[in-house]
């Protein structure tokens, strides 16, 4: 099943079941998000596009932020199958029963289930394997985060990504857009606009449109679409992305995108992310006492060779010799903490 597949019964075809999984901490914000732009398609549509029902992860009321409790029409274990499950939650708090939840996400995925995840959700996707090798939106304060939990993720800075039968967004609001969005592809365009009028909203945003980025960003003179494309290269250290699929990911084509760091920074895409994970490896070197090995291959070198050899046409200086120096002088620290700072430039 494809979160694209139209909608249609007076056509024939069977209105969309979709399971909310709430897992706290949700805000009615967040569940409005989700739920609001499929009930108003229903109602301005004049017919049962979506059967939307609330699920929990034992089928207890929710309780809410700030007090209060939303019923549910049942228990994540009860859900023999559905269309889509979309899984909503504003931070990725796992507990006790984390492992159960997990499990069942994988059980209904099995069943040939479309999955969808807000900025909180998209965490239990990752956690259940259901992303992976997937393009996935992530809110740009939670990159570094995903970097280092989910090396196997093509995370993308974008508001919201589509890949296929997984949806993803970086906010409450992204989730809004990426439900209208889903309207547009399966009923129609017409009816995605009338609901987005009906909810306050003047446009749909398109899922490549820039997340609000840290002010560093902002305040930059780079281009809004240079900045997105330092901040994939930043998520994807380990397995490094082509340059057409950082395009894509920041929504432009590989030729605008060569041309943005060729007019802004005067290098390549290629160069400049090599040179980016270069720096990440030095700061690895030189801070904490991991293998050289293994530092190279979490900075995205395919051997210890071509590592070094790399290393050493940047900075004249092999990885070695870089951290004997550092030793002699006494800034190599034993902290393996560092090995989760991000690196200090680009600023994005």
């Amino acid at each position: 099943m494809r979160w694209d597949r139209p909608v249609d019964a007076e056509r024939g075809a069977q209105s969309l079941d979709v399971a909310v999984l709430l897992l706290p901490p949700v805000s009615l914000g967040t569940i409005g998000a989700i739920v609001d732009p499929f009930v108003e398609a229903n109602r301005l549509g004049g017919q049962r596009f979506y059967d939307v029902h609330l699920v929990s992860a034992d089928g207890a009321p929710v309780a809410l932020p700030g007090g209060g409790r939303l019923s549910v029409g049942g228990a994540l274990s009860a859900l023999v199958r559905c269309d889509a499950l979309v899984v909503a939650s504003d931070l990725h708090q796992p507990g006790t029963n984390a492992a159960d939840i997990v499990s069942q996400l994988k059980r209904i995925a099995r069943v040939g289930a479309a999955f969808c995840g807000n900025r909180g959700g998209t965490g239990w996707l990752a956690a259940a394997g259901l992303l992976d090798n997937r393009r996935v939106a992530v809110h740009w304060e939670d990159m570094t985060l995903y970097r280092e939990r989910h090396p196997e993720l093509v995370l993308c800075a974008s508001l919201y990504e589509i890949d296929a039968d997984r949806l993803t967004a970086s906010s409450s609001q992204a989730t809004l857009d990426m439900m209208l969005c889903v309207i547009a592809q399966q009923v129609s365009p017409r009816l995605a606009d009338n609901v987005a009028r009906q909810l306050g909203l003047d446009r749909i945003r398109p899922g490549h449109e820039k997340q609000a980025v840290p002010a560093s960003s902002r305040i930059s003179q780079h281009p809004p679409k240079l900045n997105e494309a330092l901040l994939v290269m930043e998520a994807n250290l380990e397995e490094p992305l082509g340059s057409d699929e950082i395009a894509e990911c920041v929504g432009i084509s590989r030729r605008q995108l060569e041309r943005l760091f060729k007019q802004n920074l005067d290098i390549l895409p290629s160069r400049y992310y090599q040179e980016l994970r270069l720096e990440r490896a030095r700061q690895l070197i030189v801070r904490t006492q991991q293998s050289i090995v293994q530092i190279g291959l979490s900075c995205g070198f395919s051997s210890g060779s071509h590592f070094a050899t790399a290393y050493r046409a940047h900075f004249g200086i092999t990885p070695r010799e870089d951290r004997s120096r550092a030793t002699l002088t006494g800034s190599q620290g034993t902290d393996s903490r560092a090995a989760g700072t991000p690196p200090t430039e680009p600023s994005c």
